[in-house]
């Protein structure tokens, strides 16, 4: 593959990290949006710092040019979760990187947070099938399974999770959901 394409790859994956856990912080937010704090706005800003802790995980090279980080930027800032907008330029850069774990990860994210359920599940299996150790990627693709009603394939991932490394927080919240789903009897 070419080093350019690379280069630029990883840089777009550097700059969405960036650009979520910027706009998860709070910085990107408008003055009114802060100041509404009733429980629903809570509940989404803790499941959206989450999110940013789960993506800085793929931080990778930060030496790369600037005048690559400047295209790459250009191509992916316009996401916002729940909007659609961005999708389309991560699924062209798959195109030049069919293989490439991160940008899977991050196109399951945000079919996932677009409520494509399906295409999320797709996309994280297909990301598991090329590098099947990741934690994250099992707890998640289970999370689009219970989201979707397919209770045994997310007790599966779950416990996939635990067996990875069973010391780790994600682990234990993984047993949480596996326990939930016993108390419920499903």
């Amino acid at each position: 593959m070419d080093p350019i394409i690379m280069a630029i790859v990883a840089v777009a994956v550097i700059i969405i990290i960036a650009v979520v856990v910027l706009s998860f912080s709070g910085n990107g937010k408008k003055p009114e949006q802060k100041e509404n704090t009733n429980s629903s706005d809570k509940e989404e800003t803790q499941k959206e710092n989450a999110t940013a802790k789960r993506f800085q995980q793929v931080l990778s090279d930060e030496s790369l040019s600037q005048e690559m980080e400047k295209r790459a930027e250009e191509i992916l800032t316009k996401y916002t979760s729940g909007s659609g907008d961005g999708i389309p330029e991560v699924e062209k850069l798959l195109e030049g990187d069919p293989n490439n774990v991160d940008l899977l990860d991050w196109l399951a994210f945000m079919y996932y947070s677009n409520e494509n359920i399906d295409k999320a599940i797709e996309t994280y299996k297909r990301a598991l099938s090329i590098k099947s150790d990741n934690e994250n990627q099992h707890y998640y693709l289970a999370n689009s399974y219970f989201k979707k009603g397919m209770m045994s394939e997310a007790r599966k991932e779950w416990s996939e999770v635990i067996r990875l490394n069973p010391s780790s927080k994600i682990a234990k919240n993984a047993q949480e959901r596996i326990d939930f789903l016993n108390s419920q009897g499903k």
